[in-house]
Formats: C-alpha cells, structure tokens, sequence
C-alpha cells in the first residue's frame, strides 16, 4: 500500500464524515421547526429553552466518547470501526427523533444517540487523519475540523426545503438514513498508519513542531498528561478561547441588531459570514501554527481577540455594522483556529501514540467554554442591558490567554535547553 497516496483518500473521507455529523450543530434549525410544531409533537405547548436542553446534552457528551473512542480503536481493531459505531449511533440518534412525542424521548435520541455518535466519529477522525499526516498537522486538523463546521453552513438549506416538504419529524428520519448511508461508506477508507510511519522524505530535525513532538517525555498517556504541569494553563487557554468566541458567536444576530442598526434578515446573513469566519479559521491558523508555531499561533490569536474585543465594546448605536462584522468575524476566525491548532498542539507536548484520548480530555476545556460562553453572554446583557460589558470581557480574555501562552512558551524553552 502506497501510504503516501492513501492518507489523502483517508483525510478525503474523514472530511465527508465531519461534514454528515457536523450537521448537529445546525440544531437551531430542527429547533425552530420543533418549536412551530410542537403541539402536533408533543401535545402541548413548549419552550425554546426547554427543547434547546437537547442540544446541550448533544454537545455536554462530546468529552466522554472522544476519551473512549481510541480504548474502543484497540479493542474493535482499528479507527474504521469505531467511526461506524459513531455513524449508526448518530444515524440511529437522527432516525429516532424522527419519531419521538415527548421532550424526554427527544433528549435520549438527539442529545445521548446523536452525542455520542458525533464524538466518537469526530475524535477518531481528527486522531487518527493526523497521524498520517505529521508533516502538516496543524493544516490537516484545521481542514478536518473546518469540515466539521462546514456541515452546519452547507446543510441548513436542505434541512430546510425537508422541513417545508414533510415536517420536522419527517427530515429526522430522511437525513438519518442518508447520513447513516453516507458515513458507513466513506469510513471503509478510513485506516491507520503503521506505528511509527513519516512521510517520504520528513526530517525530524527539519520541523520544530515534529521535534517537539520526538523529544523528550513524551507519548504520555492521559495520567502523565494530567502529572504535566503545561497541561493546566493549555486547557485553561483552550477554554478562554471557546468561552469568548462563543460569547461573540451565540450572540451574533442580537448583537448585530444592536451594534449595526439592521433587520432580522440581515442579521442572519451577518451570523452566516461569522460562521464561515469560524470555519475558515480553523484552516487558516492551523496553517499558520505549522509555518510560525503553535504558541506563536496562539499569541497572535490572542491579540486578535484582546483587539477585536475592545474594539467591539467601544462601537455603538447604528451605522456600524461593516466594523461589527469585520471585528466579530476576526472574533470567530480565532475561536475557530483553536480547534485547528490544538490537535496538533497536543500531540506535539504529549505525543502521537495516545493523542486521541489525550485530547478528548484536552476537549473538555473548549466544551466547558461553550457552556459559559452564552450564559456569561446573556448575564452581562440582562444586568447591565448592554453589549458593551459582554465585549469588554471577550477583550480581557485575549489578554489572560495571552499571558498564560507566555508562560507556556518559556516552559517550552526551558525545557528544550
């Protein structure tokens, strides 16, 4: 096997992969329609927050799965399997749904099936494509993850034109079968690389990133991850990150109503160019983390985001929107390279071999910034009726993510001398 040619079929079909199951997160579309039949449904009347609680569950799992999946890659032999598993867990989570008639049900099918089939195709994917490719790790995770993103953008049409042909109910049943069909295909290419492979002609000494990932302590399982002290400050920037891109993010229509003076279409074509921001991110900063570094990646995102953020908290009343998009869309650019920079980030302290469970425990500092990001939003909000407080505090964030980089890039050093 020329395996110099097979891992771009392997990347090709991990991407068809992450863009089936990152249609989960276009939860805000099965909600909506929920919401609008939710008599016929449920039999009765419903909240937004009440039906929102699925999505939550959906994306709260995510940590426990992506830490099993690669105990569950030794014992099914092999990443194919473990992504089937997660492909009929996710299909099996949709298909249920389609017929669910109480909120409960609706919380075990999307938030529990769907969770758990989403994480463990999505932890596998990211692992195991960038084994095959140490030479450009952060590009490769960045396009992985940006292909996880991209479903939500790509998807929501068609979700829709489902929607408005049979219902809700009915498109839960039709995009399960189809992604069902779609991810169990393309993961008979999905394999792993022999222990140990390099491309043709990578030099170890000739890439830092790779060196860093040689040397030293490292192919650390997870308790001697946890026994290193980096891991602290990386999973505390991680979730500094996550919480100020999403307090930007989850608040993107609101705030373009209020900061840009526009309509509600118009503010969601403003939270569609955030969402391609936070998609194309993810490569652009993986790319970049390969050519400059990982931690000066980070700076450098942080500085965006300290800057961005201040920026945002200075613009008021209407007339504003080309700068709000601008320095919101920058915001999500930065939230998104995150999830392009740390796969990579964590193999490189902690090494290749055990980098799936690695950085499933990684993952729960982004998860826990997607939980406080929109709360600390809306509480700012409420108590001080204002965006100006929610944007100062994105500003500040930039700022501690900085400083903690520093840290962590003279721990690097002194390490290496």
């Amino acid at each position: 096997m020329d395996l110099m040619k097979k891992r771009w079929s392997v990347l090709a079909a991990s991407v068809i992969i992450n863009i089936c199951i990152g249609t989960g997160f276009a939860w805000s579309v099965y909600q909506t329609a929920l919401f609008n039949e939710s008599t016929a449904i449920f039999g009765m009347e419903v909240t937004k927050s009440q039906l929102a609680f699925a999505f939550t569950i959906c994306s709260g799992v995510a940590p426990i799965p992506m830490v099993a999946g690669s105990g569950l890659q030794r014992k099914l032999r092999g990443p194919r399997n473990v992504v089937w598993v997660g492909g009929i867990l996710f299909a099996a989570g949709l298909i249920a749904s389609g017929f669910v008639s109480s909120l409960s049900m609706l919380y075990v099918t999307y938030g529990l099936l769907c969770g758990f089939g989403i994480a463990f195709a999505y932890g596998i994917t990211i692992g195991n494509t960038v084994r095959f490719f140490p030479d450009k790790r952060g590009l490769i995770a960045g396009v992985s993850t940006a292909a996880y993103g991209a479903g939500s953008i790509i998807f929501p049409p068609i979700m829709n034109a489902l929607i408005n042909r049979g219902g809700v109910l009915f498109t839960f049943r039709v995009l399960g079968i189809a992604f069902g069909v779609v991810i169990l295909a393309a993961a008979c290419f999905v394999t792993e690389p022999p222990e140990g492979w390099m491309p043709d002609g990578m030099r170890m000494e000739a890439s830092p990133q790779a060196a860093a990932g040689a040397k030293g302590p490292v192919q650390k399982n997870w308790k001697e991850m946890l026994a290193d002290f980096r891991f602290y400050p990386l999973i505390i920037v991680f979730t500094i990150f996550a919480t100020g891109g999403l307090m930007v993010i989850s608040q993107g229509a609101p705030m373009a109503q209020a900061i840009g003076g526009v309509d509600t279409a118009a503010a969601s074509i403003v939270v569609s160019i955030i969402a391609v921001g936070n998609t194309g991110g993810r490569i652009v900063w993986g790319w970049i983390s390969d050519k400059i570094g990982r931690y000066p990646a980070l700076l450098a995102m942080g500085a965006v985001v300290t800057a961005c953020g201040f920026a945002l908290s200075m613009i008021t009343g209407s007339g504003s929107l080309a700068a709000f998009v601008v320095f919101a869309t920058l915001i999500a650019m930065s939230y998104g390279g995150t999830m392009g920079v740390y796969p990579a980030l964590t193999s490189d302290a902690f090494g290749l071999k055990n980098n799936g469970v690695n950085y499933g425990i990684m993952f729960t500092g982004f998860a826990l910034g997607g939980y406080i990001g929109p709360i600390l939003a809306n509480y700012l909000f409420d108590s001080t009726g204002s965006y100006q407080s929610p944007l100062m505090a994105v500003g500040v964030m930039g700022i501690v993510a900085i400083l903690l980089t520093l840290v962590l890039q003279r721990m690097k050093k002194a390490a290496e001398r």
